[in-house]
């Protein structure tokens, strides 16, 4: 069997192609469902979008089902029709799993998803960090007083109490 799964924030639209490549079942299954849907069809192989949240997807099928991640921009490019629609999607998905030819994207191992993690939560840190010491530059600017001062440093900290 081939599943062919077009996912959603919530929910995906799965078209079951068999061998024949004969459409066999048509549904659209809550996300939190999804483990029932690959359990049922243990050992099949399946294809998926690689979208905003499909690392949890992807982990969660993959317990059960062989998956191939698509590259979404190389999928846009072969699969293009008039009438793209879930259900389109996923049967496109399902043919194309079952004649092996999905543009597979990366998908990486959890070290690097952790380590991705990281840096984008040190980015926004620093980011916010940024932020506020304009905001403190902006407001010494606004009250006359234009020391050269980095405010989130001891030495700034100091210079703030002092003119406080």
């Amino acid at each position: 069997m081939y599943l062919g799964i077009d996912v959603h924030k919530r929910y995906a639209q799965v078209a079951v192609m068999d061998e024949a490549g004969e459409i066999v079942e048509e549904v659209r299954v809550e996300n939190a469902n999804l483990d029932d849907l690959a359990q049922r069809y243990a050992g099949a192989q399946a294809a998926i979008e690689a979208t905003s949240n499909y690392y949890h997807i992807h982990d969660t099928l993959s317990e059960h089902l062989d998956v191939t991640v698509a590259h979404p921009k190389e999928l846009n490019q072969i699969a293009d029709t008039d009438k793209k629609t879930d259900r389109v999607d996923a049967k496109e998905l399902a043919r194309m799993v079952r004649l092996n030819s999905v543009p597979e994207s990366y998908v990486p191992t959890d070290e690097i998803r952790e380590a991705r993690a990281l840096v984008r939560g040190r980015q926004s840190l620093v980011e916010h960090r940024t932020e506020y010491a304009n905001k403190v530059h902006g407001l010494l600017s606004d009250h006359g007083i234009s020391e050269d001062v980095k405010p989130l440093t001891q030495e700034g900290r100091e210079f703030l109490e002092w003119s406080a």
